[in-house]
């Protein structure tokens, strides 16, 4: 997608003075197509994005309050900038009023000459926006074959490297979700141009350039103050054909996130021990022994409405401490003490015994990952 700062920086507009005087903070906006104002009500037509040119003839812009109006016709109209061509008898001057509203509205101002004709103005904006929805294509092309294809290497880093994407460098692949669409999260790596993603499904997929894991967390932390988000994030990508491991990998670490909602980033090496077992397609004998283990818990808890599996889980994840779980579970030290008295006799366990809690400890993790 083409942006109101990448229209701005192409040679044409620098080689004829397009000089931005309100709005910096909008230069984000998505620009769908150039267009010409010569109504007031042109926001009657628009759908929104347009590249906005407007020589004032007939709109009596040399008048404050028509100029205003004009802003907040194509604020209204969702436009994504406007570009007033300046003369001495339609536009002579942006005042300032017209200046702090379209700051207010985050709604780029740009003027040029007079003398610049508008159509190699349309012909430059739209052949841009045009290219850049084919590189969009392209990449999301790309990365569909990186991930899901028998991809052919040398033919992939020619297609990357036309783009001005490094793949030859490593990366990491992370897999994001979240509620309510990605279009926050897409601006973001939008204007990173070392940064590759994908939304496929209810994922959004993302090459990022590889640092190490402390850096990268705290890169991500400015995403998740806003963002109800989670992050799964594979291991490090040296060459193409390792894209597709790494991408299965922080499936598996953002499915483990969504089950357990403890954090919302995890590496995959800090599955631990499920590291080992998702590499290992016996999902159906996990979870029978998962089922087996807390079958007398489960069974207890039908005929007495006591959740044991819960207090046992809780338990384990205050280290084993009573004071802490008795706490965290609302009730009496001795009425917690009268529950794991219960599930070491169900059980047949010593919960004291190192061994027996090494096991209660992988069992909790497993349950929690296979649901």
């Amino acid at each position: 997608m083409a942006t109101v700062e990448d229209i701005m920086n192409l040679d044409f507009f620098k080689h004829n003075h397009l000089e931005l005087v309100a709005g910096e903070q909008g230069l984000y906006r998505i620009v769908t197509r150039p267009n010409i104002a010569q109504l007031m009500n042109f926001s009657d037509w628009m759908g929104g994005g347009e590249f906005l040119l407007i020589n004032g003839v007939g709109l009596g812009l040399d008048q404050k309050e028509n100029m205003l109006q004009v802003i907040e016709n194509a604020n209204k109209a969702n436009a994504a900038c406007i570009a007033f061509e300046i003369s001495q008898t339609f536009i002579p001057k942006i005042p300032q009023e017209a200046i702090d509203l379209a700051n207010q509205y985050q709604l780029p101002i740009f003027t040029l000459s007079w003398d610049v004709p508008f159509g190699p103005i349309l012909n430059t904006v739209y052949d841009f926006i045009v290219r850049e929805e084919r590189k969009e294509s392209t990449i999301m092309d790309i990365m569909r074959n990186i991930l899901f294809a028998n991809v052919n290497p040398g033919q992939i880093l020619q297609q990357t490297d036309y783009y001005g994407y490094d793949l030859r460098s490593p990366h990491q692949c992370l897999v994001f979700q979240k509620e309510g669409g990605y279009e926050a999260l897409k601006k973001h790596f939008r204007e990173d141009k070392r940064i590759l993603y994908l939304e496929q499904n209810e994922h959004l997929i993302v090459f990022y350039p590889y640092c190490e894991k402390k850096q990268l967390k705290n890169q991500l932390r400015s995403l998740l103050a806003t963002e109800d988000v989670y992050i799964g994030i594979g291991d490090v990508c040296t060459n193409l054909m390792k894209y597709q491991n790494s991408y299965y990998q922080a499936l598996r670490a953002l499915r483990y996130l969504m089950v357990t909602k403890e954090k919302q980033i995890l590496f995959y090496d800090e599955l631990g021990l499920l590291t080992l077992l998702d590499d290992v397609d016996n999902d159906h004998n996990i979870k029978q022994y998962i089922m087996d283990f807390l079958a007398p818990l489960q069974e207890y808890q039908t005929h007495h409405s006591i959740d044991l599996i819960e207090t046992l889980n809780v338990y384990q994840e205050c280290n084993f401490n009573v004071a802490k779980a008795s706490q965290k579970l609302f009730i009496h030290r001795n009425t917690l003490l009268q529950r794991l008295e219960k599930i070491a006799m169900l059980l047949d366990v010593d919960l004291n015994n190192f061994n027996a809690r090494r096991e209660i400890m992988n069992v909790m993790n497993l349950k929690k990952y296979y649901g």
